[in-house]
């Protein structure tokens, strides 16, 4: 994605404010339209603080009952929520604490941005004490387990609102409910807060005791558990508390063990926590930690943000009784013996049910009517009565409207007066106001007062059966609100034109606000804010559009960073993310306004460029994104310096439609990247070639693993000071079934991109290690077998479980067998590559560098590690004896080599002379076509024995 050149100075001063800006903003409220931002600077501000994540069920719950309660009502304006989530379930991190705690200061700057501030779970606690004294000077709520969480002397703003564990009350029901019922069976897991829960119980229970058996369950073996309640007594009930771990520490969903739970179970279960209520196949209980958690905690801020009395500092919340439809008919339990008020979730009401409300509100509205129409009719024939007769009935219209929600205005076209109803002068914060219709007018945005104006006359004209328009309304105070109108002309002469027009106006800011957040996050990258790829491809197709009809052109740049994973596996996710930004704050101020920079995911950014002359002004871009990537970036008091490959697509030449720019601008990436990255490429055909030809070796490369075209063949290793053959080397080949083959350089790459290489090493390492047995038995001594490892397969975990298992499965000894690994991967020295060395080494097996000295040439990395072996290249073999510097660089690998006691084995030996000059430098060992070609396995035992 293209960057242009940017000052650092610029990031100092804008980067760190962009950074907490797109990482805070998924969690606060959705944002106004800017043609139509409302002032919220009145309007509270409160900061909730989750210690788990935005996708865990419980802060879902609680999240959404702090947004029911911080709603605008018509009492109170709208309270402005954020939130935080540390994602620390399992314990508090001090180093993402600080994260958090530094993006927010960078958003919000040093004074408190917060009225109040809502804890939720110990960490948050833990973070509120070592970071977040800043962040207000207002109340402060912690929500608690009551069963749990000890509560202490509380300073003075602050105040604990406690989640009641009602176990004994959902066993009481339990009972009430399944009146046949013997035995209680009380299951939890074993982490500390399951074993709370199950102390609680055990406590609560302790009068139950006497009515029924009880039977108090730690989460030993889950199978084991499943079995047994699936063959428990009939008249057994469950009261499934919660299970975060087993018996063993291996941690558990606790939603996802109750529906198994309930699942296997051979009576019913109760619960006692909505989360776990929502998400399994549990009948219900006295639950606690839903949303109505959230509402409490929203409704104590705003008493105590308004000034009023809130209470003692320490509040027990109730455990509403709720239950699940579909569950209460599997166990045939009778709706009768539910808690009084219990709420039925999945439940399908009758019609009656369903719509009663309406019925009798249809039966009053036609009973009103009804009796409205009686005294019209006797108004009829009470002419002198008939006028005040329809004045009352006309205002009990505008009172019902007004009630139900609806500002109504009434319009009467031939004296030009205007009536306001009480509801409409409401919305508009006005007092009292004249009959005239221009006041409707006033009070209608500037912008929106032609389009309503129009739309209204349309109407009265007759042009349109109804009148309704969605526009903006000023308020008395300057304020703008979100109506939809709706009216129609209730009265015409007979020439057809408008005697009365009658309209009701309603409120709809929340949902505009709503539909505006909601399409901004489909359209936009929650972690950078800039365009997705549903918002890019749009942009392109209509760039393109614009291209066909002035005959300009339009480039798409693939780019992604070179080498972020390290980064992600160095130094933690939040730190690429941190990077991501950052590179994202840089690219933006060196494009235009009409070009479009989009994350696609990952590191992947695509840049759109359009109304370009030629190709030429692509490739400019690229260069100056390259030039502002040379310049480190400084995140958590580290510089990191980056560099990114490009890919660049040009419309029409490399295609007309949004699928094949993006394709081929990612093909050239690819071509960058395996070209050594750091550098931007045109889109060519034969990079097209190229990859139809990979993806058809792809194709092709499974049926041959398993139809066995792909072998082995070893090539001899001689020791040079005495001829003997003493190892060999094992090289794949792909023998087609017409004899030809394809070599390892063009099938290689394929298996390591498309995933093939972790099965192709397993044969590999199979083959091998069973040759060597068979060789060490035919000829009574070890003939080593070295093996290339791939930089894929090395990097992919379980690396050393699969050599052990091979080494356990052939037979053979550790020591007999060689590891190759290039330069390149020992050069990334990150925690992956230590432990796997580590590993390899521990089996005793042996480990080689090979084509030593055509890599990085960084030789710490030869102390660092375990390393056996140097092999040389056989470029340099090839110039011995026609290049000085060729000589001169082998003869200092043998020395070095045997300096730091590893052994030195020389490929591509072609000549006797060549042989001669690596005895003369002392080289160990040697292989070649002077000595052998790679030979089928059957072949090589044959020169085995003539050896």
């Amino acid at each position: 994605m293209p960057m242009t050149h940017h000052p650092r100075v610029w990031m100092r001063q804008y980067c760190p404010l962009l950074l907490a800006c797109l990482l805070l903003l998924p969690h606060g409220a959705a944002r106004a339209d800017s043609a139509t931002a409302i002032d919220t600077t009145a309007r509270p501000r409160v900061l909730s603080i989750f210690f788990g994540n935005r996708d865990a069920p419980y802060e879902i719950l609680l999240e959404e009952g702090l947004r029911r309660g911080f709603s605008p009502t018509t009492e109170q304006a709208g309270t402005v929520l954020e939130s935080v989530y540390l994602d620390m379930v399992d314990n508090y991190d001090p180093a993402r604490a600080k994260l958090i705690n530094q993006a927010l200061k960078l958003k919000h700057g040093a004074r408190p941005p917060f009225d109040a501030v809502i804890l939720s779970g110990l960490p948050s606690k833990q973070f509120m004490r070592e970071h977040g004294r800043w962040l207000a000077d207002g109340p402060i709520i912690q929500i608690e387990s009551d069963f749990m969480d000890i509560p202490a002397t509380l300073d003075a703003g602050r105040f604990s609102l406690r989640q009641t564990l009602a176990i004994a009350e959902t066993a009481a029901d339990a009972l009430a409910m399944l009146p046949n019922t013997r035995a209680l069976w009380v299951v939890a897991g074993a982490g500390r807060s399951d074993i709370a829960a199950l102390d609680a119980a055990r406590a609560q229970l302790a009068a139950l005791s006497e009515r029924v058996s009880v039977r108090f369950i730690q989460v030993k073996d889950t199978e084991a558990l499943l079995a047994e309640v699936a063959t428990a007594p009939r008249d057994t009930a469950l009261v499934y508390l919660r299970a975060s771990r087993d018996g063993t520490g291996r941690r558990l969903i606790p939603a996802t063990f109750g529906r198994q739970l309930a699942l296997a179970a051979n009576m019913p279960m109760f619960c006692i926590y909505e989360p776990i209520l929502l998400q399994s196949d549990c009948l219900g209980g006295r639950v606690s930690a839903g949303p109505q958690t959230g509402k409490a905690a929203a409704d104590l801020i705003r008493r105590l943000l308004s000034g009023h009395d809130a209470g003692p500092a320490v509040q027990l919340l109730p455990a509403p009784p709720r239950y699940r439809w579909p569950q209460i008919e599997r166990w045939k339990i009778h709706r009768a013996t539910l808690p009084a008020g219990a709420d039925l979730i999945d439940y399908t009401p009758s019609i009656y049910e369903r719509y009663k409300k309406q019925v009798w509100s249809g039966v009053l509205v036609l009973g009103l009517l009804a009796a409205a129409l009686v005294g019209l009719m006797w108004s009829l024939g009470q002419y002198r009565k008939q006028r005040d007769t329809l004045a009352e009935f006309e205002q009990r219209w505008h009172l019902a409207l007004d009630n139900a929600g609806q500002g109504v205005w009434d319009l009467d076209l031939r004296s030009g007066d205007a009536f306001y109803a009480p509801g409409w002068l409401a919305m508009l914060r006005l007092e009292h106001t004249t009959n005239t219709p221009g006041i409707r007018d006033a009070h209608i945005h500037p912008a929106d007062q032609k389009r309503v104006a129009s739309q209204l006359q349309q109407h009265l004209s007759g042009r349109t059966p109804h009148f309704e328009s969605e526009h903006r309304m000023v308020r008395a105070d300057g304020t703008a609100l979100w109506v939809r109108e709706r009216g129609q002309v209730v009265r015409r002469d007979k020439q057809g034109a408008p005697l009365r027009f009658i309209a009701s106006m309603q409120d709809i800011t929340e949902q505009r606000f709503a539909q505006d957040h909601i399409r901004h996050m489909a359209t936009h990258d929650t972690l950078t804010g800039l365009p997705n790829r549903t918002l890019l491809s749009d942009r392109l197709e209509r760039a393109m559009g614009r291209a066909r009809r002035v005959g300009n052109r339009v480039a798409v740049i693939f780019m992604d960073l070179d080498h972020f994973k390290t980064v992600n596996d160095t130094l933690g996710h939040p730190i690429g993310d941190l990077l991501l930004i950052a590179v994202a704050g840089r690219m933006m101020p060196h494009l235009r306004e009409t070009d479009t920079i989009s994350r696609q995911g990952g590191d992947e950014f695509v840049i759109l460029l359009p109304e370009l002359d030629r190709a030429a002004d692509a490739a400019h871009v690229c260069e100056k994104l390259q030039r502002e990537m040379d310049e480190p970036v400084t995140l958590d008091g580290r510089a990191l310096r980056i560099s990114v490959s490009m890919g660049v697509a040009m419309f029409p030449d490399d295609g007309d439609t949004v699928e094949a720019l993006l394709q081929k601008a990612d093909v050239a990436l690819y071509q960058v990247k395996n070209s050594g990255r750091g550098d931007y490429r045109f889109f060519s055909a034969d990079m097209n070639r190229e990859l139809e030809d990979q993806f058809d070796l792809e194709s092709r490369m499974g049926g041959a693993l398993r139809n066995g075209q792909i072998q082995w063949w070893y090539q001899p290793q001689i020791d040079l000071a005495t001829g003997v053959l003493v190892g060999a080397e094992a090289l794949a080949r792909w023998i087609q079934p017409d004899g030809t083959s394809i070599p390892p350089d063009a099938f290689i790459p394929v298996a390591e991109k498309f995933g093939h290489i972790q099965q192709l090493g397993e044969l590999a390492l199979r083959s091998a290690c069973t040759e060597a047995r068979k060789w060490a038995q035919a000829c009574g001594r070890p003939i080593p077998v070295a093996v290339n490892l791939s930089a894929v397969q090395f990097h992919r975990p379980g690396l050393t479980e699969m050599v052990r298992a091979m080494l356990t499965e052939t037979g053979l000894p550790a020591a007999h067998l060689i590891l190759e690994i290039t330069e390149s991967v020992l050069m990334e020295d990150n925690i992956t590559t230590r432990e796997s060395l580590a590993g390899l080494a521990s089996l005793g097996v042996g480990l080689s560098i090979d084509d030593f000295g055509t890599g990085y040439s960084s030789l710490a990395y030869l102390k660092r590690f375990p390393v056996n072996h140097l092999k040389i290249d056989r470029a340099f073999i090839a110039d011995l004896n026609c290049d000085p510097d060729s000589d001169t660089i082998v003869r200092t690998i043998v020395q070095l080599g045997h300096n730091l006691n590893l052994q030195v084995v020389a490929e591509g030996v072609e000549s006797a002379a060549q042989a001669d000059q690596l005895r003369g430098y002392g080289c160990d060992m040697a292989q070649g076509y002077f000595y052998h070609r790679a030979l089928p396995p059957e072949h090589f035992l044959h020169v085995l024995h003539r050896a």
